[in-house]
């Protein structure tokens, strides 16, 4: 009898004229969850750029303030969401400024008010150049109702590194909130969410924007399928695929496993890339070339 659920949330584009509108949407969704028996929500990467709705289009330093200044109302609604429905809850990332610097950040509600934190580590060439944002530095593994958790954001989660630093940690739980513009960058993101489910033997959930809002460039386009990954090995499917929405339609989709389905894996599984890493030895294979 599956005891541990996920939820993914696709979230759709639209143009809000006013905060409590899109608040409103916010909430339908945890409710949804909650009802279906999720202990955690994802939703996705720049969720709260929706919010950039409420005015005119402007360039993309003005975007960060304008969402910095709204900083205390995402963190206290996403709090209060938290704290109602008894469910932990990522925010998806919110872009605010921090000694002078502005960060894309994840962050993480628990129901008794406690509040975790992960930064966007890796920038697109976009955020690099175009973005007046700056990297993070660092990771953190969450304990949750549902196991340890990490978080890798979007691009983050193309890096196999933060994957296998964020399992050696002990997290058994990739949460990647993710925004991508094009089928191509949804597929990179969603290809690298399945590897690391496989080689780190962990579970990934992905979570993502949909649709198109031409009039806030910040985020006029964007394409995802939530998911749910797990290692493609037993006991689980042999693609490894445990849950997945509709391509680009915005809705919630629960992961629910047993919570000995990982340990199963781990231990009983025909393969184990987790634990047959050759680490010692990694040093003395440099690639030599042949010419």
């Amino acid at each position: 009898m599956p005891d541990i659920a996920v939820a993914a949330v696709q979230f759709r584009l639209k143009r809000y004229r006013r905060s409590g509108a899109f608040w409103e949407d916010v909430r339908r969704h945890v409710e949804e969850a909650a009802r279906q028996g999720a202990q955690l929500i994802v939703f996705p990467e720049y969720v709260t750029a929706l919010l950039l709705g409420q005015t005119a289009p402007m360039d993309n330093g003005a975007a960060c303030e304008f969402l910095h200044d709204r900083t205390d109302e995402v963190l206290s609604t996403f709090s209060s969401l938290s704290r109602t429905f008894g469910v932990v809850i990522l925010g998806g990332t919110h872009v605010h400024r921090e000694n002078g610097r502005y960060f894309n950040e994840a962050f993480l509600f628990f129901p008794d008010g406690r509040m975790g934190r992960q930064k966007k580590l890796h920038l697109t060439p976009e955020e690099r150049n175009e973005w007046p944002l700056s990297p993070g530095d660092g990771l953190t593994v969450f304990d949750t109702p549902v196991g340890p958790v990490g978080i890798a954001i979007c691009y983050d989660v193309e890096f196999p590194e933060v994957g296998r630093l964020l399992a050696d940690a002990g997290a058994e739980w990739l949460l990647c909130p993710s925004f991508t513009e094009t089928k191509a960058g949804y597929y990179r993101v969603r290809v690298c969410c399945r590897a690391r489910a496989t080689e780190n033997q962990m579970y990934a959930v992905m979570s993502g924007l949909v649709g198109r809002l031409p009039d806030v460039p910040q985020i006029e386009a964007a394409y995802s399928r939530a998911a749910a990954f797990a290692p493609c090995d037993e006991p689980f499917p042999p693609d490894g695929v445990l849950a997945q929405g509709r391509s680009n339609t915005g809705e919630t989709i629960v992961c629910a496993v047993a919570s000995d389905r990982l340990s199963i894996n781990r231990t009983l599984g025909r393969v184990a890339p987790f634990f047959d890493r050759r680490s010692d030895r990694y040093g003395e294979w440099k690639p030599r070339r042949f010419t």
